[in-house]
């Protein structure tokens, strides 16, 4: 029981880290020069994607737990692209 509940964890948390990823280099690509003002657009699409993926699946304990690792996940994913999409808006 315990693997299928450390399962679930991990299932419901890495799509919201992958969807912060490709939201970074999407805004990377298509407006690097505004992206300072994207990602944080692309962190309110992770966090409503976190809700959805959590409520929408199994109700087993650590909600909270599962929750709060995809929205952080996704703040540092989003953290390292504007370390690298504010000296890039400098340059263009």
């Amino acid at each position: 029981m315990a693997s299928r509940a450390t399962s679930w964890r991990w299932g419901s948390v890495w799509p919201v880290w992958l969807l912060a990823a490709a939201g970074a280099v999407a805004v990377g690509v298509l407006q690097p020069s505004d992206g300072i003002v994207w990602l944080p657009i692309v962190l309110g699409v992770c966090t409503l994607t976190a809700f959805a993926i959590q409520l929408g699946g199994p109700t087993e304990p650590g909600l909270v737990a599962r929750l709060s690792a995809a929205v952080f996940g996704s703040v540092v994913v989003l953290a390292l692209a504007s370390a690298v999409l504010v000296p890039l808006t400098h340059l263009l």
